[in-house]
C-alpha cells in the first residue's frame, strides 16, 4: 500500500496551481488538472488500495483508467511523492530507537529509501567508534553531536582545563566548570546527552615527542576528527600520520581568518593520498625573529563559527559513515565566507 511521503508540502499558487515539494527531489507544479492530482493526493493516505482510491475518484467524477493510475503511481514514486507504507512505528520501538526517531524518519523520506533502511544507518552509528582530538570550540560541538545522533564509542583527547572563555564559544563547558579537566568535563556532560554511548579519555596535549600515546589510543577507531589546534601548523600532519598508521578515515575542518570555515578534506588511507601528500606542509624558516612575531599571535573566535563549522563537517561525517548520502569533501576542500556566504570548492 503507498502512501505520500512525510517530508510531502503542497500548496495552491496565486493562479490555481498545485505546488508540490518533497525531500531529494526538485519541487514541481501542475498548471492542468490541479484539483485532480491534489485529490489523489489526498487519498492516498495510507488507509486506501489503488482499486479503492479509483473508486473513490469515480464517485467524485475523475474518471481514470487502472493502467493510467499505475502509471502516475509509478512516476510519483520515482519523484519521491510517494512511498511503501511500512510499520515505522512498530520498527523504531522495537529496536528501542525511539531518541532517534526523527533522523531515522529523516534518512527514510529521501529517495529510494525507507525506515527500514534508517533503521539500519542507526544501527551503523551505534556500531561505530570515533576519536575526537580536541573538545574545546569545534570539538565540544561535534562531540555532542556524535553522543546526540548515536554514535556508539567516543575516544575523546585533550590536555586543557576549563577556562572562563571557553564559557562562552564551547558548547559543553558552564562557569561551575572552570579550573576543571576539560576531557572530564566533557565525558560527564556527554553521558547527559547519552547515557548509551560509551565513552573513554585521555588527558593529553598532543606533540610529537608523545605521538605514540595518541597513536595507541586511537588505534581501534573507526573514524578520526581532528579538532586540535596546537602545535599550531603541526597538528594536522600530526594525525595524519597516526591515521595512516592505524589505516583510519578521518576529517580535518576549522573556522578561520576571521570570518571563514574551511571543510576537508576527508582523508581515506589506501583509497585517498594522505594530507602530507595532497597539502604538502609548509617549510619555514624559524629565524629568531619569526619565532618572536609568531609569539605574539592569540586566537581568536566567536561561538557562531565554532557550532557551524562543526555541524557542516557533522553532516559529512554521517555521510560517510553511514553512506546514506556520499561525501562531496573526499579529495576536496570546501571553504565558506559568512561575510560574503560565497562557497568555494578546492581540488586537492
Amino acid at each position: 500500500m503507498l502512501i505520500t511521503n512525510i517530508s510531502l508540502s503542497c500548496h495552491k499558487t496565486n493562479n490555481g496551481n498545485l505546488f508540490i515539494a518533497v525531500a531529494g527531489k526538485d519541487a514541481i507544479e501542475y498548471e492542468e488538472n490541479p484539483d485532480f492530482y491534489l485529490e489523489v493526493l489526498y487519498l492516498f493516505d495510507g488507509t486506501r488500495n489503488s482499486e479503492e482510491i479509483i473508486r473513490e475518484l469515480e464517485s467524485q467524477g475523475y474518471i481514470i483508467s487502472a493502467e493510467d493510475f499505475n502509471e502516475l503511481t509509478t512516476d510519483w514514486l520515482h519523484l519521491n511523492i510517494l512511498k511503501e507504507k511500512d510499520d515505522a512505528e512498530e520498527l523504531i520501538f522495537k529496536e528501542e530507537y525511539l531518541k532517534y526517531d526523527r533522523q531515522i524518519r529523516n534518512f527514510g523520506i529521501l529517495p529510494g529509501l525507507t525506515i527500514k533502511d534508517g533503521v539500519e544507518y542507526q544501527k551503523k552509528l551505534e556500531n561505530t567508534s570515533v576519536g575526537i582530538l580536541g573538545v574545546g570550540g569545534v570539538g565540544s560541538y561535534i562531540a555532542y553531536g556524535l553522543a546526540a545522533i548515536g554514535i556508539g564509542k567516543l575516544k575523546l583527547v585533550d590536555g586543557d582545563i576549563v577556562e572562563l572563555s571557553n564559557t562562552s564559544r564551547q558548547i559543553l563547558y558552564n562557569e561551575e566548570d572552570i579550573n576543571k579537566e576539560k576531557i572530564m568535563v566533557a565525558a560527564e556532560k556527554l553521558k547527559l546527552v547519552n547515557k548509551k554511548t560509551e565513552i573513554e579519555t585521555k588527558n593529553l596535549f598532543v606533540s610529537s615527542s608523545n605521538l605514540n600515546e595518541l597513536d595507541n589510543f586511537f588505534k581501534d577507531v573507526d573514524f578520526i576528527v581532528q579538532c586540535a589546534d596546537t602545535p599550531r601548523g603541526e597538528i594536522e600532519y600530526l594525525v595524519d600520520d597516526v591515521a595512516c598508521n592505524n589505516n583510519i578515515p578521518w576529517i580535518t575542518f576549522a573556522p578561520f581568518s576571521f570570518s571563514k570555515i574551511s571543510l576537508g578534506p576527508i582523508i581515506i588511507p589506501g583509497e585517498t593520498k594522505s594530507l602530507k601528500e595532497q597539502i604538502p606542509p609548509a617549510i619555514f624558516n624559524m629565524d629568531s625573529k619569526v619565532e618572536r612575531i609568531n609569539e605574539r599571535f592569540s586566537p581568536t573566535i566567536m561561538d557562531p563559527y565554532n557550532g557551524m563549522a562543526a555541524k557542516m563537517a557533522s553532516i559529512e561525517i554521517v555521510k560517510f559513515l553511514t553512506g546514506y548520502r556520499k561525501s562531496q569533501i573526499i579529495n576536496k576542500r570546501l571553504v565558506l565566507d559568512t561575510d560574503t556566504w560565497e562557497v568555494n570548492f578546492y581540488e586537492l
